[in-house]
């Protein structure tokens, strides 16, 4: 079980803990584009209890989303670094794969939302490539 640990640009956010990833994944989405500043996240899943976050975070909630339950994003509130999304009431949440530590263990296996991608973007052809969510994956519990 890999011990994930990470936290924010300016330090003033962290969070660790173990945990068998749920999965890791690129979204392209045009909603994840803005929150980032890029052109892409890059996330890995794990559940919830997991992870122990110390520091303040600002939260952005955005209604719906592919679940239809209100998307939290956090973020540091000094600097902005994006550190965790979250669909209400899941048991699971995904941090930011560039906010870890270590991200030499994040490999990840899918690509979504593909048709919002930015067309410079360049997907391996050893990746899943789907064009929305869908409900492919596992449904949030």
């Amino acid at each position: 079980m890999p011990r994930i640990t990470g936290g924010c640009l300016c330090r003033g956010v962290r969070y660790e803990g173990k945990a068998e990833p749920i999965f890791m994944r690129a979204c392209h989405c045009k909603e994840c584009q803005r929150f980032t500043g890029s052109a892409f996240v890059t996330a890995i899943a794990v559940p919830r209890e997991a992870i122990t976050i110390t520091g303040a975070m600002t939260t952005y909630s955005q209604p719906g989303g592919t679940s239809g339950l209100p998307l939290r994003r956090r973020f540091c509130p000094r600097r902005g670094s994006p550190i965790i999304v979250q669909v209400e009431d899941s048991t699971r949440m995904a941090t930011m794969a560039g906010t870890l530590d270590d991200t030499t263990f994040f490999r990840p296996t899918a690509n979504i939302f593909c048709e919002e991608a930015q067309s410079w973007v360049p997907m391996s052809p050893d990746m899943e490539k789907h064009p929305r969510y869908d409900g492919w994956l596992p449904t949030p519990t």
